[in-house]
């Protein structure tokens, strides 16, 4: 009997350990959201910031925001709503910020691909291409390949350019990286044309999201005007003289103005999400 369970337990493992290999679990939705924030916060430089230290910043953030809110006008459904507005506003500022560091970040990459290409033209090994880029490479990039020459120095080179990924988290990072990768397991002298080919995509790239951005400046700085006049008329009036507004002072006023605060909200969110740029997703991580 205890044989046969052996076998069993052996046949059971040998089973599990051939399908956990060749057909692993994809990341459950709440794993891939979470990974995918991850990468946002990174891009937008706030390294070793987690999911749930922004979301408690943003839930402060909104506090304050309702608490002022209530100070200035009195009216509890548009404090919740500017509670809920506040909570809002690091997402939008970082959201900003992500886009504005990752033109300027793959800017420089297409630089660093150049210099990284000409330097492996030049005889350097491809380490030591890349660690000239932490003296010589783009000033924003140079603090990331300056980890990078460090820890080329205790780990092997597939485990340092994975910590790269992982801290920068950029499309076109993952490209250049997979593409050193595969030269460095199998060889090859073709790396810089691939390099000199991702250069020349990569500022294609840029030209092509400079003239979209340029667009969508004027769409962001109108829907900004349209949100805001209501809201600053409404305040100014509320300060001036409220009897004017006391209308809105029982429930029923206060959720018709709030109706109006959504309506606003709603218009400016749709706005921003239809002259919004297409973001490259990140196909190549670990």
């Amino acid at each position: 009997m205890i044989p046969l369970l052996l076998s069993v337990a052996f046949g059971a493992g040998v089973y599990l350990l051939y399908e956990g290999l060749t057909n692993p679990r994809p990341l459950t939705p709440g794993a891939a959201w979470s990974r995918s924030f991850q990468d946002f916060l990174a891009r937008a430089g706030l390294h070793g910031v987690t999911p749930r230290d922004f979301l408690l910043f943003s839930t402060g953030t909104g506090i304050l925001m309702a608490a002022a809110a209530q100070l200035a006008l009195g009216w509890v459904v548009v404090s919740l709503l500017a509670g809920i507005l506040g909570s809002l506003i690091p997402l939008v500022y970082y959201t900003r910020r992500h886009d504005r560091r990752r033109a300027v970040v793959q800017e420089a990459l297409a630089e660093g691909i150049a210099q990284l290409r000409d330097a492996i033209r030049t005889g350097l090994s491809m380490q030591e291409a890349l660690i000239g880029l932490a003296r010589t490479g783009p000033d924003v990039l140079r603090p990331e390949f300056s980890v990078l020459a460090r820890d080329l120095r205790f780990m092997s080179f597939e485990e340092a350019l994975g910590r790269l990924r992982d801290r920068m988290a950029d499309p076109v990072l993952d490209v250049v990286a997979a593409a050193l990768l595969l030269n460095d397991r199998l060889g090859g002298r073709n790396v810089s044309q691939v390099l000199d080919r991702l250069v020349q995509a990569t500022r294609a790239e840029i030209r092509v999201q400079q003239e979209l951005r340029a667009h969508q400046a004027r769409t962001v700085l109108s829907a900004r005007i349209v949100a805001a006049m209501p809201l600053v008329v409404l305040a100014l009036i509320r300060q001036v003289n409220p009897r004017y507004l006391s209308i809105f002072d029982d429930w029923s006023g206060q959720l018709i103005l709030a109706g109006c605060v959504v309506s606003v909200m709603v218009g400016y969110a749709g706005m921003l999400w239809t002259s919004r740029l297409p973001g490259e997703r990140r196909v190549l991580q670990s």
